[in-house]
């Protein structure tokens, strides 16, 4: 299975100033183990047996929701992560919150931050979320790969960044606490048991920013709902990009195609609930609807049944190494909330699909299923 932690060498420079790649030769990559009853933009009510087309909404930043129509494109080559018909900076922009993307149609992304390890010649690279003034909820696989080593790093390696953009942040964090789910830690770095859960303490609160809602109602997500994710995924490798950059935030708007509950696991005599949520990255001509072929490997076999649509939103995006623990935001009662974190992609969907490009299948730990688990520690 892929996993959207970053890792790479780098020349280490005092402080958090602009890392500096070595050649590719030199680089490393690996994915770690690492990314209800209400429709909202519009109100809308869709079950899982319904259209997998949701109704448009209409106002200022409406355009994002719009589908495009099949036929529109003839053929969509393969891309990194957004549309290849689209700019990284529209997806940055969002990210902002500046007009006209500062209305409720869409998150408040200001509480996602930047998760920056440093261990002597590695940086390890991911996303988590702020869910009350002293933790941060992200997942487990940035800090542990199980199967490999069960050990933390060091509290004094781990940095928070926050603000839009890491090279120039408006604030780093210091964290006291690293705490990853139980069952995590003796698994094998799979998802299948929806534990794929870290909590973060902050050294010091931080008071300056809005935290995100967290949603932990069982029946608070619904099929075909309008999601939101948002990360710092790397695209720095990418034409027009400074390879020496972290990447700024930047965030892309989806359909929900699947909600899981009730993998139960135990430890220690405790039991413990999980769950996933996942979508399929759409491309313009309808070619790659993952979700909705008939298409099943072993992995996506635990996401169990459902439909998509193949057809792409207008400003539609997968996930990508460094997304690792961004959240997914869905609206719930009118209010955007963190429903999940990502883990990470499923291998080998079907012919011709590269990882984070269109096809690809993100999944999420869902934040419900381990309420339980979640508010015994931040409570």
């Amino acid at each position: 299975m892929k996993t959207k932690t970053l890792i790479k060498m780098y020349k280490q420079s005092i402080g958090l100033f602009p890392k500096k790649y070595l050649s590719f030769l030199f680089s490393v990559f690996f994915f770690f183990s690492c990314s209800s009853d209400y429709i909202d933009p519009l109100d809308n009510t869709v079950d899982g047996n319904s259209d997998p087309n949701p109704t448009q909404i209409a106002s200022s930043g409406s355009f994002v929701y719009a589908p495009t129509p099949l036929g529109t494109f003839g053929t969509s080559p393969q891309t990194f992560g957004i549309r290849n018909d689209k700019k990284l900076s529209d997806y940055e922009a969002i990210a902002t919150n500046m007009a006209p993307y500062n209305t409720d149609e869409f998150p408040d992304f200001g509480s996602v931050v930047c998760i920056i390890i440093e261990d002597g010649k590695f940086e390890y690279i991911g996303t988590g979320v702020l869910i009350n003034s002293q933790w941060i909820i992200t997942a487990a696989h940035n800090f542990i790969e199980p199967e490999k080593s069960k050990k933390l790093p060091a509290l004094s390696a781990i940095n928070i960044l926050v603000g839009n953009d890491p090279n120039n942040p408006s604030k780093t964090l210091k964290v006291s606490q690293v705490i990853v789910h139980p069952q995590w830690t003796i698994s094998d770095g799979g998802f299948e048991k929806g534990t794929d859960l870290a909590l973060v303490k902050l050294s010091s609160p931080i008071t300056n920013i809005t935290p995100a809602n967290l949603n932990l109602d069982i029946n608070g997500e619904k099929d075909k709902a309008y999601i939101w994710t948002c990360g710092f995924g790397d695209y720095s490798g990418q034409a027009g990009q400074n390879k020496d950059d972290y990447s700024k935030k930047h965030a892309m708007v989806n359909v929900l195609d699947r909600i899981v509950n009730g993998l139960s696991s135990s430890v220690g005599g405790v039991n413990y609930n999980g769950g996933l949520l996942a979508f399929d990255f759409d491309a313009p001509d309808g070619k790659y609807n993952t979700l909705g072929d008939n298409i099943v490997n072993v992995q996506e076999y635990d996401l169990g049944k459902g439909n998509s649509s193949p057809e792409a939103l207008e400003m539609e995006g997968g996930t990508i190494e460094g997304d690792s623990g961004s959240p997914i935001f869905v609206k719930i009662n009118g209010v955007w909330k963190v429903c999940g974190l990502l883990h990470g992609g499923i291998d080998n969907v079907a012919s011709g699909v590269k990882d984070s490009s269109y096809g690809d299948i993100s999944v999420y730990t869902r934040t419900a299923s381990a309420a339980s688990w979640i508010q015994s520690v931040i409570n």
